[in-house]
């Protein structure tokens, strides 16, 4: 199999100190880039609260953890631009990154690793709330195996997205003075949750397909979608190259 031929993933596991660009990745999501920390934390509160509110029946606890919980808040959590806009969130670094030969699998790959230290653990802990909270838990095995599961799922779809919509994150202020971004931001922003929302029917079929596969079969699922998305991204990334490199640059339309 030729270099060219080989999956992302193939490919990423012969890459020399790939385990240390996750490691700083990692440390800058805690350092350099609170910002995008504290994001993902108001997201987190939102979800628990939307998500406690529409999956608790104070006469049915077993159902609180038997909803999938851990799961929900991976998809509310995932579905906003710290997900979709891995590349334009950074956009110098990545249009570095491209200019000296680094792939956008990679790229994706690093960045998708380093989220999902984060989120997975955070999805583990929601999921054993719930099952302190219900009165007949579910398998925890199983519902543990779904959280991580799920968080690859969605950052494959990330992956996606973050090629097709990257943007350049501006102050507010900055914001509302650039009148000529509004209309691409808010589709960056908003065709997330869109995406979300259509594939609401699709996720309970998954689950089902999945259930029939073993305590595995979601966490399996979650990694082909995942390899999935981070080859879609690859190839997108090919096709719309000049655009894609304007867009991370900063070019007015792309802000």
């Amino acid at each position: 199999m030729t270099a060219r031929q080989a999956s992302p993933l193939t490919a990423l596991a012969t890459v020399p100190g790939f385990a240390l660009d996750v490691a700083a990745e990692v440390a800058a999501t805690f350092g350099r880039r609170r910002t995008r920390l504290l994001g993902l934390v108001a997201n987190l509160v939102l979800a628990l609260g939307y998500v406690g509110w529409s999956h608790w029946h104070p006469n049915r606890p077993e159902m609180f953890a038997a909803a999938h919980l851990g799961v929900a808040v991976v998809v509310w959590i995932m579905a906003d631009v710290v997900n979709t806009n891995q590349l334009g969130a950074d956009g110098e670094e990545v249009a570095a990154q491209l200019a000296r030969g680094r792939g956008v699998a990679r790229i994706l790959a690093t960045k998708n690793l380093a989220l999902a230290t984060v989120i997975a653990p955070v999805a583990l802990a929601v999921t054993l709330g719930a099952q302190a909270l219900a009165s007949r838990a579910p398998d925890l095995g199983r519902a543990s195996l779904a959280d991580v599961g799920a968080v690859f799922c969605w950052l494959g779809l990330g992956s996606v997205l973050s090629v097709l919509m990257p943007y350049r994150p501006l102050p507010w202020r900055d914001r509302l003075a650039a009148r000529h971004t509004w209309l691409r931001w808010t589709v960056c922003v908003t065709a997330p949750w869109i995406v979300v929302l259509g594939l609401e029917p699709a996720l309970g079929v998954a689950d089902r397909a999945a259930g029939l596969t073993g305590r595995g079969g979601t966490l399996a699922l979650g990694i082909v979608c995942w390899g999935l998305g981070l080859a879609a991204a690859a190839r997108l990334a090919r096709r719309r190259n000049q655009a894609l490199r304007r867009q991370l640059h900063g070019s007015p339309a792309a802000l």
